[in-house]
Parts: C-alpha cells; structure tokens; sequence
C-alpha cells in the first residue's frame, strides 16, 4: 500500500535543489510513459478494443479516450512531435494540441514552438489555422438558447444561457458598460459584480418598458474585433469570424478594429465607426420601410443585407442592399439557406430562394410558411443559378 504520508515526510528532508531536480527527473519519466501509452492506445484501437469499457478502466470519457487515440494517429506524419513529446520536452497535453496545428511540412518548427507555448495558445493557433466555415456559424447560431426555471424554495428565477459569437460579444459589451456605470456611494463598498451584472439586466428590463433615467440610458452594443496579419478576424476571447460575419458587421455594427502583430500585440486600434455609411443605411431602411423577406411586417430593428456579398464583388450600391428584420437575416445565406435576389428598388423587386445543394438544411427552417414562403414559393426553378453566387453576406 502506498503510504503518502511517509513520501511526504521523507521529502521534507531533502534539499529544495535535489527536490526541483527529483522533479524534473519524474516530469520527464511521466512524459515518456504517457507517449507509450499513446502507442499502446493506437495499437490497441487497431484492434478494435477501444471501447466504454476502456476508458471507464482510465477513468475518462469515451470522448477523451477518441481524443487521445487521435493525436496517437497524428504522431505517425508528425514524427518530431511525437518524439519531443517522448523525451519529455513536451506534455501530452501541449502534443494534444500541437498535432491540431502542425503538419509534415510545419513538423519540426512546432516540436520546437510548442515547447514554450501552453496547450491553450496552441488551441488557439490551430483554430486560427482553420477559420469558421459558413455552417461552423450556422451551427453556433442555431445553438443558442435561454432558459428559465423558478426554485421555489429560494423564491429566485435562475436559469442558463448561450449566445453565438458577434450577440454573445454584444451582450457581454452592453453588460459590461453598465456595470462600469455602477459606482457605489461615496464612503459605500462596490458590489460584487456578479450583483452588478444581475442589476444591469434589470437596468435593461427597466429601459425596455420605457423607464429613463436607469443605468442601461444611452448603452449600446460595441464589438471590438481583433484583425491578425494573416488569420481570421477575432472577437471577445478568441472567439473566431468568419468572412461573411465581419461583412454583417460592417453592415449593421459600430465596428472598433483593433489591428495586432504576428505576436498578437496591438499595434492600433480605430475609432469607433459604422463601415456602411450611415446616409445609405438610412435611405435603405427608409425606402423598404420594412423586413424585405416576403410576408414579413416587421418594421422595428431592421438591418441592412447586402444582396451580393462584398467578397464576391457586391457594392454599397442601393440596389444591392434590403433592409430585413434579425431573425430573418440570420436565414439568409451565408447563416441561412436561403437568398434574396432582384431590384431592391421595386417593392415587388425581390425574390426568396433556397440554396439547391443545402435544401435539406432549409427544410429545418422553422415558420417559413408563417412568413409567406406559400404564398411566394421558394421558386425551386432557378435555384441552383442562385446557389452558385449564394455565399458569405452582411
């Protein structure tokens, strides 16, 4: 029986340079003994015993052991990886995450770097390397979610939340900007910010039935999105953008850039701007005066949708851009499945249509025939010219 006490207490005798040294020297066998079992792991999947009742035996999930069976099987075209990782220069952790961003060619470059980098900066970098597809954002968005229950016993609502990407950035902005804005009485301690940010909700449900002089007066959302040298743009922690999003945001959001390095230092920001110009979304939301999706009313909080992205050649132009509430603009390519073409400039301009290749995904939409995809049609004839220019847009 391993008596840890008596480890402990033998310790306590040694000198702190032979303990840091004792260390060393185990961190280093720990290693190699981790990157056996990684070869161990991949033989043994190539068998056929992987399985529940493998991993309940190591004491993680099915999901962690898939995980590690992957990065064995990277090890094969990453022979310098695997190698660091055996000589102790490198966790399995960092390895893990290593082999998400290496390749044959980058192989002896990242045994090297990732040396000095935690597993959570080679995360990054490897989520960096393949930026958000259309669907990677599609599937964030119809993700989010908000739900509520009332503990009875403790007379409190509670509840959980998830919001995708450029709204979760949103929110936590506005939420943050009215918490700053909670100072306390002169000689009164803050509040926590958890109570704070529980107030600026309030603060927001006080404004929205139209109370004035409340802590939320005058907030409004400001994303600031991080533009790499090369790499996708980022917002909030990390979180990455795909093209078509930071098209949306130049569209409809007062954007602050913040330009950085290849070290991922600042090296400027900009001021605080609205990319579209303000005279044209104006004159667009004035002349539709409301949702463009046909059948839709909705003539509050409308955005501006650009017809033909601009990565693909699409202008500022009146007549690419429609004016379409939020709901629906999360439906339109490139969130959506759908798109809308024609001559914005006619009130009966504007057709709606499904991407041929997702038709299955645009059968999920939900309430389509609520918003009058019966009366108009998803006019299928067509439809596959619509998809070959249907892509990112704002």
């Amino acid at each position: 029986m391993f008596e840890w006490s008596e480890v402990v207490d033998r310790l306590r005798c040694w000198e702190t340079p032979a303990l840091a040294t004792r260390r060393d020297a185990l961190l280093v066998e720990q290693r190699r003994i981790e990157t056996e079992i990684l070869a161990v792991t991949l033989v043994l999947d190539e068998r056929g015993r992987i399985d529940d009742s493998l991993a309940a035996r190591d004491g993680v999930d099915l999901r962690d052991l898939r995980a590690t069976v992957e990065t064995a099987r990277a090890f094969d075209a990453l022979p310098e990886v695997a190698s660091a990782t055996g000589e102790g220069l490198l966790s399995v952790e960092q390895a893990k995450a290593a082999v998400k961003v290496a390749d044959a060619g980058s192989d002896r470059e990242w045994a090297e770097r990732a040396q000095h980098m935690s597993p959570a900066d080679l995360n990054r970098e490897a989520r960096r390397a393949r930026p958000p597809s259309v669907e990677d954002t599609r599937r964030r968005h119809e993700a989010r979610l908000l739900r509520t229950w009332w503990t009875e016993d403790r007379g409190m609502l509670e509840g959980r939340f998830a919001l995708p990407d450029l709204q979760g950035a949103a929110f936590e902005s506005v939420i943050h900007q009215i918490t700053e804005q909670m100072r306390p009485a002169r000689g009164e301690p803050w509040e926590r910010p958890e109570r704070r940010a529980a107030d600026a909700l309030t603060a927001l449900v006080d404004r929205a039935a139209g109370k004035t002089g409340t802590a939320a007066d005058g907030v409004r959302p400001k994303v600031v999105v991080s533009v790499p040298v090369d790499g996708p743009a980022e917002v909030a922690d990390g979180v990455l953008l795909g093209v078509e999003q930071v098209e949306q945001l130049r569209a409809n959001s007062t954007v602050e850039v913040a330009v950085v390095d290849e070290a991922g230092s600042v090296v400027g920001i900009s001021r605080a701007v609205h990319p579209l110009n303000a005279k044209v979304r104006r004159a667009v939301v004035r002349r539709d005066g409301r949702c463009r999706w046909p059948g839709c009313q909705i003539r509050w909080g409308l955005e501006v949708h650009h017809l033909v992205p601009r990565s693909q050649g699409g202008s500022d132009h009146f007549t690419n851009l429609a004016a379409v509430c939020a709901m629906h603009h999360h439906r339109l390519v490139p969130h959506g499945t759908r798109v809308l073409t024609g001559n914005p400039n006619r009130p009966d301009g504007l057709e709606l249509h499904r991407i041929a290749q997702d038709q299955d995904h645009g059968d999920r939409d939900h309430g389509d025939r609520d918003h009058g995809d019966r009366d108009h049609g998803d006019r299928d004839h067509g439809a596959a010219s619509v998809g070959a220019r249907a892509g990112p847009s704002g």
